[in-house]
Parts: C-alpha cells; structure tokens; sequence
C-alpha cells in the first residue's frame, strides 16, 4: 500500500464537505493565508507537511490514517483495550 496524493485529496474534501465547512473556512481555521493551498490538495496537486497533516486531522475530527491511507481504527480493538485498562484501574482501586 502507498500514499496517494489525489485519494488523500478526495478524502480531505469529503470530510470537510461533511463538517460543512468551506475552502475558506478551513484554511481560517488552520491559519492559512488562503484558500488555494486547500484547493490544490483537494485536487491532489499539493501535498501537506507533517505539522498540517494534524492540524487538519484535529479540526475535522478525523484521524491521519484516515486522510493518508484511508484506514479507519478499528474501534472495537481500542474499545476492548479500554475496557481491560478500566478493569486493570478498578483492581488497584480495591485494592488501596
């Protein structure tokens, strides 16, 4: 599997589109001068540094394995290890 830059793009519109966000909106919310740098990864014309990668990922909510490789996390591995920490948290309790 590698990183595509136009699939990396249609999935950053999807999910801006998702939060009704607008070209503009998003770069104000990043801190961009315009919109054009948005536009151009959209497109799949520009890629994004690392620092960008994950401000964008906060403000749409999604996570970067989503926007790079299209992957979401498997929820129910992440819900049974918080589970079994809760467990873990409850046994020390008792036991002070």
């Amino acid at each position: 599997m590698y990183f595509d830059q136009k699939e990396f793009g249609k999935r950053l519109q999807t999910q801006r589109k998702a939060r009704e966000m607008t070209q503009e909106e998003l770069a104000l919310a990043l801190g961009l001068a315009s919109k054009q740098h948005i536009s151009r990864m959209e497109r799949g014309v520009e890629a994004c540094s690392i620092d960008l990668l994950v401000e964008i990922s906060c403000v749409l909510r999604v996570s970067t394995d989503y926007l790079l490789m299209g992957k979401e996390p498997n929820r129910e591995i992440t819900r049974n290890e918080l589970h079994s920490v809760i467990l873990q948290l409850k046994n020390i309790a008792g036991r002070m």
